[in-house]
């Protein structure tokens, strides 16, 4: 087979291409050209690509005599001939076949290795065996589980880790992440998208948050888990449309974030994000989202829309079902409309697990079952003879632990809503910090009238939105205290934050005025690369000992190497204030977080402190269900915050909010649902994930292959000399030999393969398998002939001198990317060498060869082989026809076994959770079904192909 560049040949219907960035989407087809640009299909995986004419990175598929080639019902011929005719191949092969292009079999082998040997265009030998360890390393990451998980910038925190895994395992994944707040649903839910994208499972994504939380999405996506997001508002749209007026702006990104209020305030948005198939929508704080039996927002209808349009849904509330039973409800029937399509029967459901509520503690804390356990579980499990025998098992030995954990185990997927909720708390998970409350009671000075307007104007800002106008701070008693706050703990990290950024840039100016201190300001109209570089400074153990933010400063960072928190103002929305506190109060924080707040006695900043410190103890502990403290109180704390300060109004008030937070943490307690607990984190399923990621993050084979396969493209890598010990690496693009790394802007970009580092500096990358800079790399090598053709030589004594033909053959079936055939049949690297005789090398001799020191042979010699170099090739490469398509037959074996028994386990237990609670819809069945289909039919046709070509000369 030659394969050409589009300048060869004109575009042609039915022509037979290539994508040389892309080559696993198999042999494509051309289907349309325009002007400037050819639409091309590739059947394999049915993909549809559409390139520019000018830059295609696209290759013309020609086969010639000599040529073994397949039609596309199997049948398969040495071609003897070829013409052509208007711009099409015919391929002519013994008894009158003939076989026109467009008729090819799509998983024709595209390999060209054997033909660049013979032509003399070699590469040198180092880069034969770097692609051959590509291949090796490709083949072990695509196949290991921790794929999807080890490049995400996070603590391995095994909660979050346990509900990634569990929900990304399902092929349609649609669950309510329920989490506390605090533990991490936003991080979940990106790690579970992650672990798709990777995958390559995900398809289309939308993302939907409220319109203030955009941003922190958005950052947290992009530098957590290096996932590029395009931010769709109205403004946007437009643009796009002002281009192309019939133009859908959502089919033109893969990847969207966006609010529903775009669609609330524009019906013709949502008709247009709706025309294109998602494969995973996510939707944070559906608990806004209204609905009732009579009626539901605009909200709740679009949501619904999307769910019934997406296969995979994840939902993100903070707020336990216990606020609301109603609002339960509405959000699991957007996860399944027919399993939840009714609220009554819902709550009949709803009645009947709490009847097994103290079952089920008694189980869990090892307690001894009553008589009416015994009936209850009977009734539970009388569908299930296993269970049913390890509870009578149970009755007979209450200590056989092993039963009981079955009983559990086979209770967690019966029960009611376990399979689509999951949900963490603080009360169940270990790990957070303690938190002290050093509050700072200040006077107003006598002289300074001033003062006592500026923090009256403030408040009246937050409570009624009144003009207000940031004034110089030099003079206020908050800096002077700030001041003798910051000397007093010097060189201890400060974290402050404060409500504006005009605020921040205030308190900067006051500060720098009266002491040299290295600090700096995070705020909103800063860049996103600025805000790194100062947080990534105040980081530094020698960098800035304060950092001064604006309320985006409470927005998703990770500042938990500081223990001080200064809060300049206080927020009146407690949930604000925890996600302040949150910059330090993380599951991983080892000191106890030190909360300083300044306010001024018998002021409206006083009564806002006592009523958050007295009425919730917010800053002693963390504070559940703070919107509904501001629906019953906010309007009476603003009445006094407005009016005189008035001591026994707020003593009455934080009685008043004692009680009700009293009674709203016994309703919770009641309601705790331990066996929810128990199916939302399973602590040894997340260690073994822990430990298989903790192997990633100290093994050095990315080190070691990624500093030569960059310093082949022409990219410049320097150790950082300061940081050795780190794995801290800057990459410069060099002198690149191709154009194809973009990945690398002009002033270079620093990247760690540590973790710790990475946690800790947000301006370095964190370098993993799962980066995309690692995933270009191993394609751009992969994808190309580089190193697919060496000729070297070498002294042993160990080997027989003359001519080895080393090969490298791959085994690679084409699907779907949804259906990941790579957990099953990665593409596999066959690797075998033959002497001059015609001999197969025996492993150990393999071994030798692979391993002794190699030169480059002059090319020159090859030229002078002739015929002779080639029959040599020939002879090799049938005799290892028979050894190669053995092996592949018994790897596609081994792959359909193991795809068997995976999906039929999932089956069976899918359709044992169906009839025990029906959580599992005949849509997920389906899928499954139609998955095995495509795998069992994409490994059985799964072809070989030779992939690359050494010649040894053994001297």
């Amino acid at each position: 087979m030659v394969s050409c560049p589009y300048e060869m040949k004109t575009f042609a219907q039915g022509q037979r291409w290539m994508s040389e960035a892309e080559p696993e989407l198999g042999l494509g087809m051309i289907l349309e050209m325009e002007h400037r640009t050819v639409k091309i299909l590739f059947p394999s995986t049915g993909e549809i690509r559409m390139y520019a004419k000018e830059q295609a990175p696209i290759k013309r598929v020609l086969f010639q005599a000599g040529d073994k080639i397949e039609s596309h019902e199997g049948a398969a011929f040495v071609i003897q001939g070829t013409e052509e005719k208007e711009g099409l191949m015919y391929y002519y092969g013994d008894e009158q076949q003939v076989l026109p292009e467009m008729q090819i079999a799509d998983s024709m082998n595209l390999g060209t290795a054997d033909r660049r040997l013979l032509d003399g265009r070699v590469d040198e030998s180092s880069l034969f065996d770097l692609r051959l360890k590509a291949l090796e390393l490709q083949s072990n990451i695509h196949q290991h589980p921790a794929h999807g998980y080890i490049g995400a910038r996070m603590d391995l925190i095994p909660h979050q880790l346990y509900i990634a895994q569990e929900v990304a395992s399902r092929f349609a994944p649609r669950v309510l992440l329920a989490d506390e707040v605090g533990l991490g649903k936003t991080i979940e839910a990106c790690l579970i998208l992650h672990r798709l994208f990777v995958r390559g499972r995900s398809g289309r994504v939308l993302i939907l948050v409220p319109e203030p939380l955009i941003h922190q999405w958005f950052v947290e996506l992009l530098r957590r888990f290096n996932l590029s997001f395009s931010i769709f508002n109205e403004e946007r749209c437009q643009s796009m449309q002002a281009i192309d007026s019939e133009a859908n702006p959502f089919a033109d990104e893969h990847l969207i974030l966006t609010s529903l209020s775009l669609f609330k305030e524009n019906p013709k948005r949502l008709q247009e994000a709706l025309a294109v198939d998602w494969g995973l929508t996510i939707v944070d704080e559906v608990h806004h989202l209204k609905w009732s039996k009579k009626e539901s927002s605009l909200e709740y209808r679009a949501v619904e829309a999307f769910a019934k349009k997406s296969t995979g849904l994840l939902l993100l509330t903070g707020t336990p079902e216990q606020f609301g039973a109603e609002g339960h409800f509405a959000r699991l029937r957007l996860l399944d409309p027919i399993r939840f399509h009714s609220y009554e029967r819902f709550q009949e459901e709803s009645n009947s697990y709490q009847q097994t509520a103290e079952v089920v503690d008694r189980l869990i804390l090892k307690e001894p079952l009553k008589a009416q356990d015994e009936k209850i579980l009977g009734k539970l499990f009388g569908q299930s003879p296993q269970a049913l025998t390890n509870l009578k098992a149970l009755v007979e030995q209450p200590d056989l632990d092993a039963s009981r954990d079955h009983l559990i185990s086979d209770l967690l997927d019966c029960h009611g809503t376990g399979r689509v909720v999951f949900r963490n708390t603080r009360s169940a998970i270990a790990g957070f910090p303690k938190r002290k409350i050093l509050p700072a009671a200040l006077t107003f000075p006598k002289t300074d009238i001033a003062v006592v307007e500026r923090v009256k104007s403030e408040l009246a800002y937050e409570v009624e939105g009144n003009d207000w106008k940031q004034e110089p701070l030099a003079k206020d008693p908050r800096i002077d205290w700030l001041l003798r706050l910051i000397k007093k703990y010097s060189p201890k990290k400060i974290l402050l934050i404060c409500r504006y950024k005009e605020r921040a840039e205030a308190i900067y100016e006051a500060v720098m005025d009266k002491l040299n201190l290295k600090m700096t300001v995070f705020h909103e109209d800063q860049t996103i690369i600025q805000r790194d570089r100062n947080a990534a400074w105040f980081a530094e153990p020698e960098g800035a000992q304060l950092l001064l933010c604006s309320e985006i400063g409470s927005e998703g960072r990770n500042f938990q190497f500081a223990h001080h928190l200064v809060l300049f103002d206080l927020p009146l929305d407690p949930e604000l204030l925890e996600q302040r506190i949150g910059r330090l109060d993380r599951i991983g924080q080892k000191e106890t977080i030190q909360i300083h707040v300044p306010y001024f006695k018998h002021s409206g900043a006083e009564t806002v402190f006592q009523w958050l410190h007295q009425g919730l103890e917010i800053f002693t502990a963390p504070s559940q269900g703070g919107e509904l403290f501001m629906e019953k109180f906010g309007q009476q704390l603003k009445g006094l915050i407005l009016g005189d300060y008035d001591q026994k109004k707020l003593d009455a008030l934080i009685e008043e909010t004692q009680a009700f937070r009293k009674e709203l943490l016994a309703k919770l307690e009641k309601g705790r649902d331990r066996l929810l607990e128990r199916h939302s984190f399973q602590p040894e399923k997340a260690k073994k994930l822990i430990s298989d990621i903790e192997q990633f993050d100290q093994s050095t084979a990315l080190d070691q292959f990624l500093l030569k396969a960059l310093d082949h493209f022409g990219v410049h890598i320097e150790e950082m000399g300061e940081d050795r010990g780190k794995r801290i690496w800057l990459l410069k693009r060099g002198q690149l030999v191709t154009d194809q790394i973009t990945f690398i802007p002009e002033e270079g970009k620093l990247v760690t393969l540590d973790r710790t580092t990475a946690l800790s500096r947000d301006d370095v990358e964190f370098l993993t398998w799962d980066h995309p800079i690692a995933n270009s790399i191993m394609d751009l090598l992969l994808c190309s002939e580089a190193g697919n053709a060496a000729f070297a030589e070498l002294e042993s004594d160990d080997l027989e001198p003359g001519l080895y033909t080393e090969m490298i053959f791959i085994l690679e079936g084409s699907c779907p990317p949804q259906f990941d055939i790579k957990r099953f049949l990665p593409r596999t690297s066959l690797h075998i060498a033959y002497n001059q005789s015609g001999t197969q090398l025996p492993q150990d001799s393999l071994t030798v060869l692979r391993k002794t020191k190699k030169t480059d042979a002059p090319k020159h010699l090859l030229a002078a082989g002739g015929e002779a170099l080639q029959g040599l090739l020939k002879d090799a490469k049938d005799n290892a026809q028979e050894w190669v398509e053995d092996l592949s037959e018994y790897k596609r074996k081994e792959a359909l076994k193991l795809m068997k028994e995976v999906l039929t386990h999932e089956k069976e237990r899918l359709m044992m959770l169906k009839q025990r609670n029906g959580l599992v819809s005949e849509k997920e069945l389906k899928l499954l079904e139609e998955e095995e289909k495509a795998l069992l039919e994409a490994i059985s046709k799964s072809q070989v192909r030779l992939d690359a070509i050494r010649l040894i000369r053994v001297v």
